[in-house]
């Protein structure tokens, strides 16, 4: 039964050691931009994690879905129409953009499928590939 203990104790270690650290989403609007850097106004550190924005008109939506890392756009982001349809939606590393990337300037489609598709298909923007290594 020493199992609980130990279980209790290696997760304060990874706890004081930020390893257990989730941030959960935080909202883009909580943080300070300095020197093009997101900073964490509680610590003055640069921000890493998930954030998000939600529309003012229509707090239940969000606007745009993405990762930070040490302050800059690192990894998947998607941002939205009010109606929900992807207005943009690619990568980033380290603050650039990398590899393809959708946008989708109509927030009503009035095309079919195939026509979406194409559509789609022909607004597609080709970055540098991304680097899994970062």
């Amino acid at each position: 039964m020493r199992a609980a203990p130990l279980l209790h104790t290696c997760l304060l270690v990874l706890s004081a050691l930020g390893g257990c650290r989730d941030a959960g989403v935080r909202a883009l609007d909580e943080l300070r931009v300095v020197d093009s850097v997101y900073v964490d106004p509680e610590t003055d550190r640069p921000y890493t994690g998930r954030i998000e924005r939600r529309f003012e008109a229509d707090s239940t939506s969000v606007q745009i879905a993405a990762r930070l890392r040490d302050g800059v756009w690192d990894g998947e982001m998607t941002v939205y129409h009010p109606n929900g349809r992807i207005r943009y939606m690619g990568s980033f590393r380290g603050g650039d953009r990398c590899g393809p990337w959708i946008e989708n300037a109509d927030s009503v489609s009035d095309l079919g499928a195939f026509e979406d598709l194409v559509r789609e298909i022909e607004s597609m923007g080709l970055y540098p590939p991304c680097d899994d290594a970062s």
